[in-house]
């Protein structure tokens, strides 16, 4: 096993020790600074959905998507609840304004600390890559383009495949080759590094 991936494991348990599903008024959460940070500066739901338009879909709808995939949030001294994990849900909710209903409850598995900054990202990274990676049935090679090396790629690190949160996330992906037939899609239209 990929050595990061077996630190990343140790300290999920540490960190999942103690946790607790509390219903909390929506509120009283507030994106984590580094998710918020994140929120700012990639517009996530234009990158996953062709519209944004979310008329056909209910509150309730957007409820259900909460109570199954839960907030993973950790809880200030001050009573407040930092969202780490459920940022699609969370920008869901807060568009169909379901924090002014008179129950505006969600469920949120509540961590006994907050994690370390390293752990914080690849909890985020994972929340953003899921759907585009593991849930979304057609996944086209401009989402790819336009996705992947904003969360993966910096100037210290300009290769997708090479960056640690990408190594542990995916550490049998190690070139576009295999990400492509994994996805099932051309690598003549993706354009990674």
């Amino acid at each position: 096993m990929n050595h990061q991936v077996e630190i990343i494991r140790r300290e999920l348990e540490k960190l999942l020790e103690g946790v607790q599903l509390e219903r909390v008024d929506l509120k009283f959460i507030s994106l984590d600074k580094d998710v918020e940070e994140f929120a700012k500066s990639f517009n996530l739901i234009s990158a996953l959905k062709p519209s944004s338009d979310d008329s056909f879909e209910s509150p309730v709808t957007i409820l259900l998507d909460a109570y199954q995939s839960p907030f993973l949030v950790c809880k200030t001294e001050a009573g407040h609840y930092r969202v780490l994990s459920g940022l699609l849900t969370f920008q869901k909710l807060y568009k169909a304004k379901y924090a002014k209903n008179g129950d505006s409850t969600v469920p949120c598995l509540v961590l006994s600390r907050r994690p370390k900054a390293q752990l914080r990202r690849l909890i985020l990274m994972n929340d953003v890559v899921r759907p585009l990676l593991k849930e979304f049935v057609d996944i086209s090679a401009d989402t790819i383009n336009y996705t992947l090396p904003h969360l993966f790629t910096s100037v210290d690190q300009p290769s997708v495949f090479f960056s640690p949160e990408w190594q542990s996330l995916f550490p049998s992906i190690k070139t576009k080759t295999e990400l492509c037939r994994w996805l099932h899609i051309s690598t003549k239209s993706v354009k990674l590094k």
